[in-house]
């Protein structure tokens, strides 16, 4: 078993990679076990559907070609009736229609008889459907939440995640580490986040949805025409009509959305040190003469900055890892260097430089004294949230390769999104302080995660009316006096008024035009409903939800006029989105 991760390239390869896929594939052949699918009968139900989909398949490209070959005919036939109309008398198109009707009804039966057989074989198919929905129901209800962090912590112990992301893992972040506010302002909503601890040091992996009002270009035309004396070539004046169309636009502002995934990190290593870096070209370079040409000119700049007595920059003996890492803007030299050991640069070069194993330098990285970001590049689009609903399938061969293949990825993903923090010895040295946050409120779960709930539910449970844009979900909570929490959702989004601008442009005439480009105005628009939600105790949390319990929920929920069918359970959290008032 590893312990402490020095060397992340090299460990991912030569072990935690076989060791995750294996506890993986373990895992769902446990849970294949558990739910006592039939497989072999599923297996053969597939072929059957697949053997169905075949002969739909056909039988639309059948019917297809036959509708083509109707389509020719009944141009044939308006082609001959106008041809025959205009030599000969109108009576003659009967002609035409006596040779081409019997074709076109013929062609037509086939295709009603080919339409028939594809409707019976898509029945069929269908009922197939339902069958192996229903072969496959116990394995897909044993899908959960906690599959994600199962496999990370089995392949890896030093990472545990938790639950779901509590108030009391939140304010350690904030009281211990020093975690701004700046994570919680009004144009971001949490999509998706796991909370946890690396060798005792809080982390979050985030998802979030951003907006900024960026700019978009409205164009608009006009078609104008005149009248000029012109004088040919014998000498004759006559008048041309000229015509032109004239283009105009105008920008005005425009919402735009955008998702972001990083990392945050708390360790008290280097505590006054910070520093920003960038993914840099460098480290994709080989060793040719203009790539080698490059590299040198990067470390003469960095020794030139060094020489600059205006600067606190020095230069690190390591040149290579300096201009690759390119932390410039560091301002505590001391502490940089106590922290970039040369075990650790070495193996941050080895990261930056990985072209086959990982991502390489896919990453950027901000320390601001205690707390540590990393934005990967390569987590942008993958879905980090292990919803036990992208595991439901209706094959179980398929269900099987999905299965070990997401999450093959997603560890993948995590592991080289964290990679940069794990190269640095120090911080897997330092461990946080014991976690002094035990009162009642710190085991409830954080804004973060009810951001994360709302968006779960979806934008549109929650949006104005007039709304046309995405909306920005914030939350504020209370703790009820039954344990439940009430969220407040404030959804933030735009409606669009219909405007037009008047463009003054100038035409080949000599003439000044107003050009007319319609634009749309985005104006604010809030809508603010509510949540319930309620933990799941200690005593719950590895065990079905306890039958008093689910009892008393559903006699609250009853009396808010919430049905049990609107109620989710996910992480560990039952909630349900409360009618308005």
């Amino acid at each position: 078993m590893i312990e402490d991760l020095h060397k992340p390239v090299e460990e991912y390869k030569s072990y935690l990679k076989d060791a995750h896929a294996r506890n993986t594939a373990a895992l769902f052949e446990e849970l294949v076990k558990k739910s006592s699918v039939d497989e072999a009968t599923n297996i053969q139900t597939n072929i059957e559907i697949r053997t169905l989909e075949t002969k739909i398949f056909n039988g639309n490209s059948y019917g297809k070609k036959w509708r083509t070959f109707r389509l020719i005919a009944f141009a044939l036939l308006i082609a001959s009736a106008y041809f025959v109309s205009d030599q000969y008398s109108i009576w003659w198109i009967m002609g035409p229609i006596v040779v081409f009707a019997p074709v076109i009804y013929k062609i037509s039966r086939i295709i009603a008889e080919a339409n028939t057989r594809v409707e019976q074989l898509e029945k069929e198919r269908n009922a197939k459907l339902d069958e192996a929905w229903a072969q496959m129901a116990s394995l897909n209800n044993l899908y959960d939440w906690d599959a994600v962090s199962k496999l990370v912590q089995q392949t890896m112990p030093r990472i545990e995640l938790d639950p779901y992301f509590t108030n009391g893992r939140l304010a350690e972040l904030h009281n211990i580490f020093g975690l701004n506010d700046e994570f919680n302002h009004d144009d971001r909503s949490i999509i998706f986040s796991h909370s946890g601890v690396i060798n005792g040091n809080p982390f979050v992996l985030a998802r979030t949805l951003e907006h900024s009002m960026g700019w978009q270009t409205y164009h608009g035309s006009l078609n104008i025409s005149w009248t000029e004396w012109e004088t040919d070539s014998d000498g004759h004046s006559t008048t041309v009509t000229k015509h032109e169309t004239l283009h105009a636009s105008v920008t005005k502002p425009y919402p735009n959305y955008c998702n972001d995934t990083f990392i945050i990190f708390g360790n008290e290593a280097a505590p006054d040190l910070s520093f920003s870096r960038q993914p840099s070209n460098l480290s994709k370079l080989d060793d040719g003469f203009f790539d080698n040409f490059r590299k040198k000119r990067a470390v003469k700049l960095l020794e030139k900055k060094t020489r600059d007595l205006e600067n606190n920059f020095t230069i690190m003996s390591n040149r290579e890892f300096d201009s690759l890492f390119g932390a410039t803007d560091r301002n505590h030299e001391v502490q940089f260097r106590l922290l970039f050991t040369p075990l650790a640069q070495q193996e941050m070069l080895n990261l930056l430089k990985d072209k086959e194993v990982g991502f390489g330098d896919s990453f950027e990285f901000e320390k601001k004294q205690m707390i540590n970001m990393v934005t990967p590049s390569h987590m942008k689009l993958i879905d980090i949230s292990g919803n036990p609903e992208l595991f439901h399938s209706y094959d179980i061969t398929s269900a099987r390769i999905f299965f070990n293949v997401y999450h093959h990825y997603l560890f993948k993903s995590l592991f080289f999104g964290i990679a940069p923090i794990l190269a640095i010895p120090l911080y897997q040295q330092h461990r946080s302080h014991v976690d002094i946050y035990k009162d009642s409120d710190s085991s409830k779960s954080c804004f973060w995660e009810h951001e994360a709930i709302a968006n779960y539910f979806g934008g549109e449970s929650f949006e104005h009316p007039s709304c046309i844009t995405k909306s920005i979900l914030k939350t504020q909570s209370k703790t009820r006096s039954d344990g439940t929490q009430e969220v407040r959702v404030t959804a933030s989004g735009f409606r669009g008024e219909s405007r037009t601008d008047f463009v003054s442009v100038r035409g080949g005439d000599g003439h000044s035009h107003k050009v007319s480009v319609d634009w749309t105005e985005y104006l604010n628009v809030q809508n603010e409903s509510k949540i319930l939600l309620k933990e799941k105790t200690s005593s719950e949390m590895n065990n079905a939800f306890s039958e008093n319990s689910a009892a008393d929920w559903g006699r609250l929920l009853e009396r808010k006029g919430v049905g049990a069918q609107d109620v989710v359970l996910r992480r560990s959290i039952l909630s349900a989105l409360l009618p308005n008032n």
